[in-house]
């Protein structure tokens, strides 16, 4: 089926109808052919399950349209991002939880403490949707040394002996046919370990002509990105708007980085020298992300950037 079909079943699915179950999962240490995560399955009560479908069908309602994931993509009001789930690791997850419940219930707390998330299974007739949400952190069984958990119940405080979680009330992505349907783009890549993506985005990136001709030295660019997701991510942005390769922008980048007094430096060729000190600095304008205000002159570091008249 194609995106667009099982968006349309997804958002035909009778979730009121639907038999639901209750998965939480960890991640382990990929080695060999082991499954990268491990599943329990957990009882709900008639309310719980009530309230996460009623979680689930508020989705139908309010994201009818998609657009393909991509490093640059972000869920635009009332619409998914969407990716093959046989091009994640989704799929690893779906053999666990699509056992039989009753093989893999959870035995002790214990098998709860530090999830990686939760999903919500649904089936009716012959389809299936899986709603999966990572844990936060309010998803904690452990008691603080010296502290009480206490509930207020009626007009009075009373202590819960028992281990509380907290489930929020949205879902990060769906998954229905063959296709993952984003609502939350870090926390798919977080609990798919989609990272690598952008690790491979960032190799590719210090192997390209262009880039090397930009860049003095890697040295400082690797110390500085190591393993963090929103480095990590901007790399790849950077490597995909590819301002890098234009020598007019090059160019004007040096112009305007003495003029501002950026502190940012370059050797005899013009390429960037990278320092442990300004590679915040050298992040921004590889990213055209630092900008000067024409009604304050006040200059700016953004998160993103939307052109004028899009």
């Amino acid at each position: 089926m194609t995106v667009a079909q099982d968006l349309q079943a997804f958002g035909e699915f009778n979730i009121a109808q639907a038999v639901a179950s209750l998965w939480v999962f960890k991640k382990r240490p990929a080695t060999g052919q082991m499954n990268p995560f491990t599943a329990v399955s957990v009882v709900m009560s008639d309310t719980l399950r009530d309230q996460l479908k009623t979680l689930a069908s508020g989705y139908q309602a309010s994201h009818t349209a998609y657009e393909e994931y991509s490093l640059l993509s972000q869920p635009g009001e009332g619409s998914f991002l969407s990716m093959a789930s046989e091009q994640t690791l989704f799929q690893s997850l779906k053999e666990l939880i699509d056992k039989p419940l009753e093989e893999c219930l959870v035995s002790n707390v214990k098998q709860l403490n530090n999830a990686a998330g939760y999903i919500l299974r649904l089936r009716h007739g012959e389809n299936i949707v899986y709603c999966v949400k990572k844990a936060n952190s309010d998803w904690a069984t452990r008691r603080k040394k010296g502290m009480m958990n206490i509930v207020f119940n009626g007009a009075a405080l009373d202590i819960v002996e028992n281990p509380s979680f907290s489930i929020s009330r949205s879902f990060d992505f769906f998954v229905a046919g063959g296709t993952v349907l984003m609502v939350n783009k870090s926390a798919f890549e977080s609990v798919l370990n989609h990272k690598d993506t952008y690790e491979e985005a960032y190799a590719e990136l210090k192997q390209e002509q262009g880039f090397a001709a930009a860049i003095s030295d890697f040295a400082v660019f690797d110390a500085f990105v190591g393993r963090n997701t929103t480095h990590l991510r901007r790399m790849a942005v950077i490597k995909a708007r590819g301002y890098y390769q234009n020598p007019n922008y090059m160019t004007r980048l040096r112009e305007i980085n003495g003029l501002r007094n950026w502190g940012i430096q370059f050797d005899a060729e013009g390429r960037i020298v990278a320092t442990p000190e300004t590679m915040s600095d050298i992040l921004h304008v590889l990213l055209d992300h630092r900008l000067r205000s024409e009604l304050s002159d006040n200059q700016y570091d953004v998160p993103s950037t939307t052109l004028v008249g899009q």
